[in-house]
């Protein structure tokens, strides 16, 4: 069942978005232990503009426990996410990094998804012959065509299972990027003309 986030899955999307940062190996976060980084997201998750928070959040709910998320919004309001950060680190007494953790990725026309996960457990588990990851991203179009944008953004790893996903939702490339200095393609996919 697809439903908004809520502050008692704290525990469950924090950790997937723990495994999934720890897929993306950000430079900014490797001085920042394990144990460090999960309170930092269980921490953040409760903050209504932290980038990973639950305002921002949709859960695939499994028998009463959310087994996949997907964070978006709209690119106006991504600047004020990045700022959460440093007052996180600070919070938890853990020296920021310098450089900013995730830089903004979103064009100004955009309804941004930044990440969508699945617990490993369900990832090749389906639901009405659909992929619990297919259902999530259903919903990422549902929710920004409401949002009002044109066009859902999102960039993904070269050969990625979200980046064939995408292509198979239709959604396009645009632009290559370098992201923490690793390669990342720029997907769009317009909503209305």
């Amino acid at each position: 069942m697809l439903r908004d986030a809520t502050v008692v899955d704290a525990d469950t999307v924090s950790i997937l978005v723990l495994h999934e940062l720890e897929r993306r190996q950000l430079r900014q976060l490797r001085r920042v232990t394990k144990e460090q980084l999960s309170q930092l997201l269980f921490v953040g998750y409760h903050q209504p503009k932290f980038r990973y928070g639950y305002p921002h959040a949709r859960v695939y709910e499994n028998q009463g426990v959310a087994v996949g998320a997907a964070f978006g919004y709209p690119a106006s309001v991504e600047v004020q996410l990045d700022n959460q950060w440093t007052a996180l680190f600070e919070r938890l007494q853990v020296s920021p990094p310098q450089v900013p953790v995730i830089t903004p990725r979103a064009l100004a026309d955009e309804w941004y998804l930044d990440l969508l996960t699945v617990n490993p457990r369900y990832a090749r588990k389906t639901y009405l012959q659909r992929w619990f990851d297919e259902w999530l991203m259903g919903d990422v179009l549902v929710r920004a065509t409401a949002s009002g944008q044109p066009v859902v953004g999102l960039d993904v790893r070269p050969g990625s299972r979200l980046a064939q996903m995408a292509a198979q939702f239709g959604f396009v490339g645009t632009q290559r990027r370098l992201l923490d200095r690793q390669p990342y393609y720029h997907l769009r996919y317009r909503l209305r003309e």
